[in-house]
């Protein structure tokens, strides 16, 4: 499954539906029948009707067909929705454009009937711009949803892609302690960079292949970094997001503190995540064992209540003992499910 809000493309402003549309419809080249001036005219102001209703009813059915049902996104992403646009909101705005595309096409066919038992050419011009008029004060009355849909067309599209059906690791940890170096050290391939709409920095997403299938690996940078009590309402609901895609969590210490924070602030931020996510298999790793002297990694074990890896991302020492942990603790999972 991709990014769902990946393909949604431009959508227009309501003076730019209406400037296309009626713009298309000044233009067309269809063949006007011989005859007497009225059956003519009849005809050029029949196709002007036909052609602008059509444009406007069809452009709005497309954007709100570029949208995913609600109802059909994985939870993970239907969270992400939630927190950047609201999905009542959303959900109003498509279903605004619905109701309009209806009512534009029941214009449509409403004034071309009108125009068929027209008897002057006088009355013709008039029906044709009394059409227009109508069309474009439906689209108008619109414009607060369609700019509302562009500007949440814009948000959506910058979610990250992931697979949220994938069984996904999650390494979590203070910044600078190592996620990205191990991310990128136990992935078959160079990992992609992401990035969530409502944090500084980018994510970095690897795969990782296993005779069980292929596995997700992600550092989600701004999200499993600092204490839950220094969130706001937006980053503790992205938080909550991702409870519906790890399958287990690879949380990383630095014992040397040269990340910038003390071993004591490490390990709170530990239990924060060990009760955020108390269903999810853990495991601790103490990282940077190529510059940790053996008091400080000692210092850790003493402290944790668990036991840990020793690992190096940067040199490799230990990773992969403790992926291929990771590995089983995600398909021990699947198989209790």
């Amino acid at each position: 499954m991709s990014q769902p809000f990946a393909r949604l493309g431009h959508i227009p402003s309501a003076e730019e539906l209406i400037e296309i549309a009626f713009r298309r419809a000044s233009k067309s080249q269809k063949k006007v029948p011989k005859g007497p001036l009225e059956i003519r005219i009849r005809a050029k102001e029949r196709d002007r009707i036909r052609i602008a209703g059509h444009e406007i009813a069809k452009r709005l059915r497309k954007v709100v067909a570029r949208f995913p049902d609600v109802k059909s996104l994985h939870p993970f992403y239907r969270e992400l929705a939630d927190i950047l646009v609201g999905l009542d909101e959303l959900k109003k705005a498509l279903g605004a454009l619905n109701k309009a595309s209806r009512v534009i096409s029941s214009l449509r066919r409403s004034y071309l009937l009108k125009l068929r038992r027209a008897k002057t050419i006088k009355e013709m011009g008039l029906l044709r711009r009394e059409a227009y008029g109508r069309m474009a004060s439906v689209v108008k009355r619109i414009a607060g949803y369609l700019d509302f849909l562009r500007k949440a067309a814009s948000r959506l599209a910058r979610l990250p892609s992931i697979e949220p059906d994938a069984p996904t690791i999650v390494v979590a940890g203070y910044a600078n302690v190592g996620k990205s170096s191990l991310v990128r050290a136990v992935s078959s391939a160079k990992p992609e960079v992401a990035s969530y709409p409502f944090t500084t920095k980018d994510i970095v997403v690897g795969h990782r292949e296993t005779p069980h299938g292929r596995v997700q690996i992600i550092d989600t940078p701004g999200l499993l970094d600092r204490p839950l009590s220094e969130r706001n309402r937006i980053e503790l609901q992205a938080i909550l997001a991702l409870k519906y895609l790890a399958r287990a969590i690879i949380f990383l210490i630095d014992p040397t503190s040269t990340c910038g924070y003390p071993l004591e602030s490490q390990l709170k931020l530990l239990e924060e995540v060990r009760k955020g996510f108390p269903a999810v298999p853990l495991l601790v790793a103490i990282n940077k064992a190529d510059i940790a002297t053996g008091e400080q990694i000692k210092a850790v074990r003493e402290a944790l209540r668990q036991e840990a890896y020793v690992i190096s991302a940067l040199r490799g020492d230990g990773i992969e003992e403790l992926v291929e942990e990771a590995i089983k603790a995600v398909f021990a999972e699947d198989e209790k499910a």
